[in-house]
């Protein structure tokens, strides 16, 4: 799952210059065909919205975990969530995978090429894994 994070600054860079977006009341999910072949997660969750940082980090593990669990169903898009309003505790992530995959699918119908290059050269269902198997 930590291969699926967006870390650098050019790939968020890359998703706010042009991308699709679909929100719920809390968050604004954008998307943008990667070039990687599986599905890619950033978030940005403001101090302003959240200023205690227990509750930004409940935010960010719901987010994950929604993430988590759609991870099978999604494109090979880069999405980045930004919290745009502050969260009722415990709806966090109310409509989350269903924005996820909504945003993912207007990426692929915008951009149906880079899509389609991405599909040809990975599997979207699952991203690199770095374990080591045990021989013990």
């Amino acid at each position: 799952m930590r291969d699926a994070r967006l870390v650098d600054k050019a790939d968020f860079d890359r998703v706010f210059a042009d991308n699709q977006r679909a929100r719920t009341d809390f968050v604004m999910v954008m998307a943008r065909p990667n070039q990687a072949g599986y599905p890619r997660l950033g978030m940005i969750v403001a101090k302003r919205l959240l200023a205690r940082a227990v509750d930004r980090n409940r935010v960010k593990r719901c987010v994950r975990e929604s993430f988590r669990l759609v991870l099978p169903e999604l494109p090979a898009c880069d999405f980045v969530v930004r919290l745009i309003a502050k969260p009722i505790p415990g709806d966090e992530a109310r409509d989350l995978s269903r924005t996820f995959k909504r945003a993912g699918q207007r990426a692929v119908a915008k951009w149906p090429t880079v899509a389609s290059l991405d599909s040809s050269t990975a599997t979207p269902e699952s991203p690199p894994t770095n374990s080591v198997p045990f021989n013990g």
